[in-house]
């Protein structure tokens, strides 16, 4: 127990710069969207199938429920996106879906659910190091304001609880080469993710319009490859959201921030704040953004 009071006390404070946010208003003639991103875990289908069904349900429910323009989701197969849209009426010109490699059933997805003010186009996939993928379209507003959306789902760091409750276990007994055989992939992993990050950055740097990056990093906001994004890019959490904005929780008790939402500085940030988990291990973040109108 104080083990976890230390670790938490240390994320109460590197996280203080995200207790307060300071949200902007979106003027009368702004161009408004509401941005949703979900790891939603398959849909629970890889621990219980039979429950995947009802879980749709859940999802369906969910989205309907926040009123979302855009959602972007990952962990999500091809079959169970299609199932999805049928459910929610969506027609296949508001679906862009790719796996993450080939083969793989699971995969990311961007969903237009706002037909009335929003198209989708431009659907594209992009390759991301050394063998991983990223989604990409454009949305255009009925004013003509165009935005690019990029959905992301970075390369997981490949270390589960029980293998750090065991290396922490052992390590109390004074048996380090479980821990250190665990920080030597933790470090392979994270070469990957930082390959990864880079080919984002230079992908944004190029386009020319207000740009979303959205998904699951794997990663807490305080490492190097979030300073770098922070750099260039808004992190609407700190703009609009209070809290730590914890996505998801190891051992259900130690809180992380590891899925995001980012834009270019066309945008302001009305407000962000994250969903229950309801199925997943994910919670979603959902962010009210805005591009002042002239």
């Amino acid at each position: 127990m104080i083990l976890i009071s230390l670790i938490l006390c240390t994320c109460v404070i590197k996280y203080s710069d995200h207790w307060i946010s300071f949200k902007a208003t979106p003027g009368k003639n702004s161009v408004e969207l509401k941005v949703m991103t979900w790891n939603v875990q398959r849909l629970g289908a890889l621990s219980n199938k039979q429950n995947s069904a009802n879980n749709l349900k859940k999802l369906v429910a969910k989205l309907e429920s926040n009123s979302a323009d855009i959602v972007i989701l990952q962990e999500i197969s091809k079959r169970q996106i299609y199932q999805l849209a049928n459910k929610l009426n969506l027609p296949s010109d508001n679906i862009q879906w790719t796996n993450y490699y080939n083969g793989a059933k699971g995969g990311l997805a961007i969903l237009l659910l706002n037909n009335a003010s929003w198209s989708l186009s431009s659907k594209q996939t992009t390759d991301l190091p050394p063998s991983w993928k990223c989604v990409f379209a454009e949305i255009e507003h009925h004013s003509g304001q165009t935005i690019n959306l990029l959905g992301v789902h970075i390369a997981p760091p490949k270390i589960t609880d029980d293998q750090v409750k065991i290396a922490a276990k052992k390590l109390l007994k004074g048996e380090g080469a479980v821990l250190n055989k665990i920080l030597r992939r933790y470090v392979r992993q994270a070469r990957k993710q930082n390959k990864q990050i880079d080919k984002i950055n230079s992908m944004v740097s190029r386009f020319k319009d207000p740009t979303i990056i959205a998904g699951d990093f794997n990663s807490t906001c305080q490492l190097p490859m979030h300073t770098e994004l922070r750099s260039s890019l808004t992190d609407t959490w700190i703009e609009g959201g209070n809290g730590i904005g914890a996505t998801r929780y190891w051992a259900d008790i130690l809180p992380f921030r590891i899925d995001y939402i980012y834009t270019t500085d066309q945008f302001k940030v009305a407000n962000t704040y994250t969903g229950d988990t309801a199925f997943s291990d994910h919670n979603p973040v959902i962010s009210e953004i805005f591009i002042e109108g002239t």
